[in-house]
């Protein structure tokens, strides 16, 4: 996994948690928290840290992730604002994130390996969204897009309608303004 994700939840968790538990949790994980963002390090560092933030908040895993991509999602598009050149509203960037968004995310990180999505809209605010990855984020997805609907000015409510965590053969998520 891409360090710049490690960056930006470590953000989140720093300016939004209480004081000490970014440094808490990667103590409780084992993990060493030097993280670049050119780097790769293991998918299971992110997820012993989501699990020891989920352990000294009292939030549970999925609501870490949300949190993290919620809050994140700001700090993302001020680090590589290139990434949403061209896109004026959330239906434009949900439509453009595995034609135009992810492929510019493989040019800066080539060893990157984004999630896929396949998106359904109606044009009238309410989109299903199926996310596709080995990683099983699809909460971080939520947020990130719930993060992407602030900050285009179009709150949204996202509902997971299948979740391959749940058992589902994949994972869609039913976004609607809110």
């Amino acid at each position: 996994m891409k360090g710049v994700l490690f960056n930006v939840v470590e953000d989140v968790v720093d300016d939004t948690l209480p004081a000490g538990t970014w440094d808490g949790a990667l103590e409780l994980a084992a993990c060493h928290g030097a993280y670049t963002s050119l780097g790769d390090y293991p998918d299971a560092e992110l997820a012993g840290i989501v699990a020891s933030v989920s352990s000294l908040t009292g939030l549970d895993r999925a609501e870490v992730l949300r949190h993290a991509g919620r809050h994140g999602f700001s700090r993302l598009a001020d680090r590589h604002p290139e990434l949403l050149e061209g896109v004026d509203d959330l239906d434009g960037l949900l439509r453009r994130l595995d034609d135009v968004i992810h492929p510019e995310v493989l040019k800066l990180y080539p060893q990157a390996q984004p999630p896929s999505f396949r998106v359904d809209g109606d044009g009238a605010g309410t989109w299903a969204v199926e996310y596709s990855s080995r990683r099983g984020l699809c909460h971080l997805a939520e947020g990130l897009i719930m993060g992407a609907g602030d900050h285009f000015g179009t709150p949204v409510e996202v509902h997971q309608t299948s979740c391959t965590q749940r058992g589902d053969d994949r994972c869609v998520l039913q976004v609607s303004r809110s």
